[in-house]
């Protein structure tokens, strides 16, 4: 192909197109002068700039496809450059010059001249392969300037979040391990329900918004339906960054895909068969403030909306289930009632959430029958009775402000589906426990509060760790259940001892890092739970329980004595007898107590340390706290109760000192005695709210003396 150039003398002239270099967007041309072939190498650019015809040959390369036939003729028309010697030659004496080369027409005139006959194929001539190497060329080089642009770009937004984010080199390193490793999303293919006495599963939720706004990473990694791994973030000795990759395997390990339906379905959907059988279910929901429990027990939260949608969550799936099964065939004759209580328990206080958050006691007979007084229990005909109720019960649930989250449920919330015979007794035929437990709070959320929120922060720990303690007892068919230790397990009392008795727990983790060592904390409890399942050969040993008798030298009020079977120690032949606890009674929660705490020293390898110590002291107080304003208020009810006999006992002497046949010393007498009996229960009330002062200045104390909460 011949083309014009310029040279550096600003002369023009014609020259040969030799050779085409991709890599610098250059062409060789060759021409003859002064009886030599001389040569150069010139940009391509500077070539198209005075050449119309090869700037128009890249134009119309440019063009769709549909109009490459109607290019192509042209450049089929161009003639085949001249040939020239590739190396330079001298003309010899008696040499002619070779003639000049004549120019090559242009495009445009080989545009304008007729077509060949429609028979005869154009033919693609070097001109055309020249004008498309140069457009390849092009093409490239914008593509490399666009992949450069790309890179300049991801350089800068990379530099700017390492600069935004302290976290970046811990998420990259994730996201590697994640790409290193086959990551399975939402229930598995071969996933079935779960069928065992103890079934414990896993629930990751996504991210939230104010996550999302710090730039959180996200350290839980599910790959499969059974497996969770935690990445915890760590920092060698010379401040190099690594992960320390924690892996957990459970019955189910729901990733943040999975919904709530799913999740009942593999979890709490297996139970309901099992209050139509005579039994006792049980399924919790535990983890971390803002895992997600209340989401999953009452339903999904509407945005600006704090009340949950109480049709989406797993008390309305276990109650549509239950209202299902009640209509087959074999339970119809049955003749079952269905009915629900809904309630919470707060500070150790037991609160009745459909009855205007009425303050209830929970009271123990000689037969161990443990009764929530007064706790109301309705009648349901169908699900939307349920929803209602189940509405109204979540609005009064106590709640407050943790380091966590915002808007902690500070309660445990247990919503029961009792089923009762239809008759004159109305026997329990089964009951149903979904428990949305409070968050595990650590010892910094609590350790700086006031009174309040540390000692419910206390309850909540005690009655958590007590939960652990039971299934520990049920798993082991252990003689002796410390379902005394807490209120919680103290009202779920039937669910760890009975035969018939199922448990599923639900344990929600956050996904973020600053979530981190929570979540462990809450896969090590759940992994405590499930190894349990796998239990240890052997019986628990008897513990006796006297001064001195307890692991760092705390000493007991409880009288010495073996407990194999709690059993056997109570035999009132008064079982329905409901009343305040016994001296016994008392001692066997305060026992209970003290298991938790061995329970904690065992797993330090035997040895109790100072804050150990401690914290039993603290769990004593707040317990002794609990029980001296329970028996306060009691007294105090009591007290307002007489005082209204008192005054009508004053009324009536009153009236007979303004009748005629009074006697003087008869009134005294009557008047001295009433002033005596009222002078008794003052003194008495008196004597149990200084009893109860002292509770109260102990308790401060010994939360002094705490420098961490209770650890799972």
């Amino acid at each position: 192909m011949q083309v014009d150039i310029k040279r550096s003398d600003g002369r023009v002239h014609p020259a040969v197109v030799s050779g085409i270099n991709e890599a610098t967007e250059s062409v060789t041309v060759e021409w003859f002068e002064n009886q030599e072939t001389k040569g150069k190498e010139l940009d391509l650019r500077h070539v198209a700039a005075l050449n119309p015809s090869v700037a128009q040959a890249i134009k119309q390369s440019k063009k769709p496809a549909a109009a490459a036939p109607a290019a192509a003729a042209p450049a089929a028309a161009a003639p085949a450059p001249s040939k020239v010697p590739a190396r330079r030659q001298t003309k010899s004496a008696g040499t002619k010059a070779p003639a000049a080369a004549k120019p090559a027409p242009s495009l445009r005139k080989q545009a304008a001249a007729p077509a060949s006959t429609p028979a005869r194929e154009p033919k693609i001539g070097k001109a055309h392969k020249v004008a498309n190497k140069i457009q390849q060329i092009a093409d490239k080089r914008e593509e490399r300037r666009a992949k450069q642009e790309a890179g300049r770009r991801k350089d800068a937004a990379e530099k700017e979040s390492r600069a935004n984010n302290p976290n970046w080199d811990f998420g990259m390193m994730v996201e590697d391990f994640r790409e290193s490793h086959v990551i399975q999303q939402g229930i598995q293919a071969d996933a079935v329900p779960s069928e065992r006495k103890i079934s414990v599963c896993i629930r990751k939720r996504p991210l939230n918004k104010k996550e999302i706004g710090r730039s959180d990473v996200d350290v839980i990694t599910i790959p499969d339906g059974e497996h969770t791994m935690a990445h915890e973030c760590k920092l060698k000795v010379d401040l190099t960054k690594y992960l320390e990759n924690h892996n957990f395997r459970f019955d189910h390990s729901f990733d943040e895909t999975v919904g709530n339906e799913e999740v009942y379905q593999y979890t709490a959907a297996p139970l309901v068969e099992t209050i139509f059988a005579k039994g006792f279910a049980t399924c919790f929901a535990y983890g971390q403030t803002g895992s997600g429990k209340t989401h999953t027990m009452g339903g999904e939260f509407n945005e600006g909306v704090g009340v949950p949608d109480s049709t989406a969550g797993i008390y309305a799936f276990a109650a549509r289930d239950v209202f299902k099964y009640n209509a087959m065939p074999e339970n119809v004759q049955k003749n079952l009632t269905i009915s629900v209580s809904f309630f919470e328990i707060y500070g150790g206080k037991v609160f009745d959430l459909l009855n205007q958050q009425k303050r209830l006691r929970v009271l123990e007979d000689g037969k161990q029958n443990v009764n929530i007084v007064g706790l109301a229990e309705q009648v349901v005909l169908n699900i939307d009775e349920v929803l209602g109720l189940l509405h109204d019960g979540v609005q009064l649930r106590a709640s407050g402000t943790t380091s966590a989250n915002q808007n902690s449920s500070r309660s445990h919330a247990i919503f029961q589906i009792i089923l009762r015979t239809n008759d004159r007794k109305k026997s329990l035929h089964g009951k149903f426990s979904l428990i949305d437990l409070a968050g595990n709070e650590r010892g910094a959320d609590t350790s700086q509060a006031d009174r309040k929120t540390r000692m419910e922060g206390s309850e909540i720990n005690k009655s958590l760790l007590a939960l652990k303690e039971c299934i520990r007892a049920l798993s082991k068919k252990s003689k002796h259940t410390p379902y005394r230790a807490s209120k919680l397990t103290q009202v779920l009392r039937d669910s760890f001892i009975h035969k018939n008795a199922r448990t599923c727990m639900i344990a929600m983790i956050s996904p973020g890092l600053a979530s981190c060592e929570n979540s462990l904390n809450t896969l090590r409890y759940a992994d405590r739970v499930k190894e349990l399942k796998k239990g240890a050969k052997g019986k628990v040993k008897a513990v006796k329980v006297g001064p001195g008798s307890l692991a760092g030298g705390a000493a007991s009020a409880a009288p010495a004595m073996i407990i194999d079977d709690v059993g056997s120690d109570i035999d009132d032949d008064d079982g329905g007898w409901l009343g305040e606890p016994t001296p016994l009674e008392a001692s066997l929660a305060k026992h209970d107590l003290a298991m938790l705490h061995q329970s904690i020293i065992r797993g330090k390898g035997g040895k109790a340390s100072v804050a150990d110590n401690a914290q039993f002291e603290f769990q004593n107080a707040v317990a002794e706290v609990v029980e001296a304003e329970e028996k306060v208020v009691e007294e105090h009810r009591a007290m307002v109760e007489a005082d209204k006999g008192f005054r009508k006992q004053e009324d009536k002497l009153l009236k007979e000192v303004d009748t005629v046949d009074f006697d003087a010393d008869d009134y005294s007498k009557r008047l001295d005695k009433l002033l005596d009996d009222k002078i008794a229960k003052l003194m008495s009330l008196k004597a149990s709210v200084a009893t109860f002062r002292k509770h109260l200045a102990a308790e401060e104390g010994a939360a002094k003396a705490v420098k961490s909460g209770f650890k799972f």
